[in-house]
């Protein structure tokens, strides 16, 4: 398998882990986004709580240059030690939702 597919899948398998915990909340579900032809990768909560609408996204991955650009992330999980534990290179990790300016500094890859 090539390393594209292969961070494809390693995304996938993340975002489904996190799809199969279920929000608190009866009216609001989890819902999966894979655009494995543009490689943009997305848990979102979506439904209601009462009266106000619940819409956004939980974990948000892309892939660019065959690299991981972690976007996104409402949660407490180190969503890079787990790419590192499935084997991907610390400089194919870009933490994307940092600024550009402190990425050199965050011992993953810069872009």
């Amino acid at each position: 398998m090539d390393t594209l597919e292969q961070y494809r899948q390693y995304v996938q398998v993340i975002l489904t882990k996190y799809a199969n915990y279920k929000p608190h909340r009866e009216e609001v579900e989890n819902e999966l986004i894979f655009d494995t032809l543009h490689d943009h990768y997305q848990l979102m909560r979506i439904g209601w709580h009462g009266l106000s609408r619940v819409y956004h996204i939980v974990m948000h991955f892309d892939i660019k240059n065959y690299k991981i650009w972690i976007q996104h992330n409402m949660t407490d999980v180190d969503l890079a030690e787990e790419l590192l534990e499935m084997g991907v290179p610390k400089e194919d990790i870009v933490l994307g939702l940092q600024p550009p300016y402190k990425r050199p500094y965050t011992g993953y890859g810069v872009a």
